[in-house]
């Protein structure tokens, strides 16, 4: 049995959210990095990426984060606290969604 350590409860989205990385504290990006896909691993202190990007765990990332459902979209930093690789070669990631983000206190309220 896996042992929860989320302070704040996971949420399932209806519909697709996309998160764009705008800068990564440990690489520079040519363009913004676009995860896409229904998003069911969302807390109001964390999100769950998947994608063939590689990220590092430690680093710091600029996210853009839209709600296609509500067309809402969240200026956020997340702190990448762990990482794997799939057997497929992608990367699955966990973040820390920074409380000192510009949309974190509307971010946390979407989730009230």
């Amino acid at each position: 049995m896996v042992e929860e350590k989320r302070e704040h409860p996971r949420q399932s989205q209806q519909g697709p959210i996309h998160v764009d990385i705008l800068e990564m504290s440990d690489q520079k990006l040519q363009s913004s990095v676009r995860f896409e896909g229904a998003m069911k691993d969302i807390s109001q202190s964390g999100i769950r990426l998947h994608g063939k990007h590689p990220i590092s765990r430690g680093s710091t990332l600029e996210l853009m984060v839209e709600v296609e459902s509500s067309r809402v979209k969240y200026s956020l930093k997340g702190n990448v606290k762990w990482v794997s690789e799939t057997t497929e070669h992608e990367y699955v990631a966990g973040l820390e969604i920074d409380a000192d983000s510009r949309d974190f206190s509307n971010w946390k309220n979407s989730f009230k």
